[in-house]
């Protein structure tokens, strides 16, 4: 009896998925009689063995590097009604539609049938495939045949039917399988050079090598492979060539030639409408060259022939599709082109096309923006709770985006709103939460209070470092709840906190003014590091920033004072003190003890000024003190000097010789060069 179907198959080294593929065509082989033709040519692997398993007709060919020579050769020992054509590394799937096809009379009125190839190139990827509906069934007439040495063309009569819901996923060129990826290249590309030395004005060969470079990354190669296919295109374009404008796409896609693919789009677009390809790569380039609104309508226009592909009945079986699995990529792109028009709304229906994980986090920003500018609290709550919920995100990472976003949006009332609700979290964020809110009302609660003597401020996630302003704000006294920690953590806090809260510097001011005593190491250490953050983010006025910088220097002098032996300040060893700050505190500390000594006393801010550059202002202002304090007491020495010469004039005119000479020979001991010293002197030895 004549087999319905005989599947021709030829293989070499497949036996990673041979297995696979085989048992796939069993609910085939089992609704008719069917016959499994398998050609071995040359494996070294169990490609033959796992072959025998499923069939008795296993023959065996050397390779002659043609495809299509080969493929006619397992057409050869075909005997069935319909030949379908598989290879060793594809898996059919859905084979439902084409079985029942086979069962029809149907059959009868078509001399193919197509359906999809999904090649497949990331296996840790769902949407790394490129897609390709070809004929691969075909009536057995005694014509059907194959052309060409490298990407076999079918050669058929008959109508064509297409069934996209059947496909099959191809294993071949998986981009992270380097050596297969290698070895098809070395194959492949051989062969197409090959034939084009005898055929050098080859459209679809110097395409079909760009393609090949492009997959062995080689992009500089597919772009002149590709540019010499377009050369050779007859000048009046058709869609028969449109294999070659997608390649060109492609490849300068890739090499940021942005201008190139709009311009090879649009042209692709002048001969035939409906290419998912060629909307998508127009979008994207449109959007890279930042042509925000062309890229949106091109997205959309690429979604909505997306959701038509699967009932549409025409394909173009030349065109590799590379986009079909870009969906979320679109929405993901235009949630992103939305936002950046502030189309809010817009942007925030795109959000709720994101299904993957991926995108979400990716896009967890752009997400957590929308609900806050769209004053959408309650709904991004419930995202927080999904998505925390279900592990998708951590608490940590959703948590800081929002203060992110929070700060960059920087309105008051959106983070009260936050913070209503996200104050029912029952841990850290949620005190934040209390504090933002009863900040708000003009008070601190006493609940509130019995809930922050219970942190350890110093182990705070970083977004809950509000926290800390708060307590500041409010006059906590925060070496109850601040004991154990180094100066840079707190500083990191401190400098975390001036970026998402305002007029720190006065809040550290008003806190050092409310504490202004210190005797313990933690109180000096506390006490330096907050006022030195004070001073280093500026705002304060000149009596503010004064009194602050004194506190600095008091209490920075004080820690030294118990940290280090007496001999590390009184010697002013340098190199015994751990960092810069320190050395500027031992000079302060000698400065203060030369303060009488105005020579050295300036020496000694000098010196501490080259070492902590950031307290110029501190240092300036003590310098202008010493300048002011000197130019009083010139004033005043000039005024002594006048009213001394005076009463020596006083006395030469009285005829006191004696009396002025005795109070000049002094003035001189004082005053050298004073000219009316002189004139003086002069007439006293007249008279």
């Amino acid at each position: 009896m004549k087999p319905r179907l005989s599947i021709c198959m030829m293989v070499k080294n497949e036996e990673k998925y041979l297995e696979r593929c085989l048992a796939s065509l069993q609910s085939m082989r089992d609704a008719f009689p069917s016959e499994l033709i398998i050609v071995d040519t040359g494996s070294e692997d169990a490609t033959v063995e796992i072959a025998k398993r499923f069939t008795d007709k296993v023959y065996f060919h050397s390779w002659q590097n043609n495809f299509s020579d080969m493929r006619n050769v397992t057409i050869d020992y075909a005997r069935g009604e319909w030949i379908l054509i598989i290879d060793g590394d594809e898996v059919l799937c859905n084979p439902q539609p084409l079985i029942g096809f086979l069962q029809s009379p149907q059959r009868k009125q078509y001399g193919t049938v197509a359906f999809t190839t999904k090649n497949i190139t990331d296996l840790d990827d769902p949407r790394a495939y490129t897609s390709l509906v070809g004929f691969r069934l075909f009536k057995h007439d005694g014509y059907f045949h194959y052309e060409g040495s490298v990407h076999n063309q079918p050669i058929f009569k008959g109508g064509a039917l297409a069934m996209p819901e059947v496909y099959l996923l191809h294993y071949g060129y998986l981009s992270t399988d380097t050596e297969l990826m290698e070895r098809k290249f070395q194959r492949t590309g051989a062969i197409l050079k090959q034939e084009l030395e005898k055929d050098p004005d080859n459209i679809y060969y110097w395409n079909q090598l760009s393609v090949t470079y492009a997959m062995h990354n080689d992009y500089k190669e597919a772009v002149e492979c590709v540019e010499k296919a377009y050369s050779l295109l007859p000048e009046k374009r058709t869609p028969n060539y449109m294999f070659v404008l997608l390649q060109l796409m492609l490849v300068y896609q890739h090499e940021g030639q942005y201008e190139k693919v709009a311009d090879i789009c649009r042209e692709a677009l002048a001969i035939k409408d409906g290419y998912l390809d060629v909307y998508y790569y127009y979008a994207e380039a449109q959007a890279l060259l930042k042509n925000y609104s062309d890229a949106v309508i091109y997205y959309e226009k690429y979604l909505a022939l997306l959701a038509q592909r699967e009932v549409q009945d025409e394909k173009d079986v030349s065109i590799i599709e590379y986009t079909l699995g870009y969906e979320q990529i679109a929405y993901s792109n235009l949630l992103r082109l939305h936002k950046e028009q502030k189309e809010y709304q817009k942007a925030m229906a795109c959000v709720d096309k994101l299904t993957y994980k991926e995108y979400v986090i990716n896009n967890l920003p752009n997400i957590i923006y929308l609900h806050l500018v769209l004053r959408q609290y309650g709904a991004l709550r419930a995202w927080y709770d999904r998505w925390v919920g279900e592990k998708a995100q951590s608490e940590g990472d959703f948590l800081f985006q929002m203060m992110q976003q929070l700060r960059e949006i920087g309105d008051e009332q959106v983070k009260l709103g936050v913070a209503q609700a996200f104050r029912s979290i029952d841990r850290e964020y949620g005190l934040l939460c209390d504090l933002i809110i009863e900040d708000n009302e003009g008070y601190i609660s006493e609940r509130t209070q019995q809930a922050v003597a219970a942190v350890k401020l110093d182990s705070l996630p970083v977004y809950c470092s509000g926290v800390l302003y708060y307590l500041l704000k409010w006059h906590h006294p925060l070496e109850t709840i601040i004991r154990d920690y180094k100066e840079e953590w707190l500083t990191c806090v401190l400098e975390y906190v001036n970026k998402h809260y305002t007029g720190l510097a006065k809040v550290l001011y008003l806190y050092l003014a409310k504490y202004e005593s210190a005797s313990s190491i933690r109180e000096y250490k506390l006490g330096k590091s907050l006022a030195r953050c004070a001073l280093l983010l500026g705002g304060l006025d000149d009596d503010a920033y004064r009194q602050t910088f004194d506190r600095y220097v008091r209490d920075g002098i004080g820690y030294l004072n118990l940290v280090y032996q007496p001999a590390v300040l009184a010697e002013i060893m340098t190199f015994e003190v751990k960092n810069d700050e320190e050395i500027f505190l031992l000079y302060m500390c000698s400065a203060q003890r030369y303060s009488k000594q105005q020579k050295e006393y300036v020496r000694f801010l000098r010196l501490a000024l080259q070492a902590f550059p950031g307290m110029k202002r501190g240092v300036e202002l003590l310098a202008k003190e010493v300048k002011s304090e000197s130019s009083e007491k010139q004033q005043e020495f000039e005024g002594y000097k006048k009213q001394v010469k005076a009463t020596i004039s006083q006395l030469i005119e009285s005829g006191k010789m004696s009396e002025a000479k005795d109070i000049l020979d002094q003035y001189k001991t004082l005053v050298s060069n004073d000219l009316e010293a002189v004139l003086l002197e002069s007439r006293i030895l007249l008279n």
